[in-house]
């Protein structure tokens, strides 16, 4: 999926799910899933980073989650700020900040520009990038 488009479906048949909506627990056979973009998602799977997997007990309620999520912009630098956050905490504690950049930069692709703007970006929200204060 490009980050304009949208794919939707019925559910994914693993069994019931909580509708994202009004928190009702839909079958399988009754919810319905939309994927949309959202650049605070940041999957397990980092094919899936940068998009939400929405789920439904019905039509109307799938539409107003969509309506919601459109009116949400993309901000990459949000979607790079989870993605080195993400890597951070699969790295661990590593022997310095020289070898936690290059493992950082090797496991997100990002490069230092990227980083640099992740790093903008989550500070502009009051949410400090560097370690933490001793």
């Amino acid at each position: 999926m490009d980050r304009s488009g949208n794919t939707a479906g019925t559910g994914s048949g693993e069994g019931p799910e909580l509708c994202d909506e009004c928190g009702v627990l839909a079958s399988a056979r009754e919810q319905v899933v939309l994927r949309v973009p959202d650049s605070s998602a940041v999957d397990t799977d980092p094919r899936f980073d940068g998009e939400r997997l929405l789920r439904a007990c019905g039509r109307p309620h799938l539409v107003r989650l969509a309506v919601a999520y459109q009116r949400r912009p993309f901000v990459v630098e949000e979607l790079w700020a989870g993605q080195i956050t993400r890597a951070v905490r699969l790295l661990g504690p590593l022997a310095d900040e020289e070898e936690m950049y290059d493992r950082v930069v090797a496991v997100t692709g990002l490069d230092e520009e990227q980083l640099m703007r992740a790093a903008a970006w989550q500070d502009s929200r009051g949410r400090p990038s560097g370690p933490a204060p001793a």
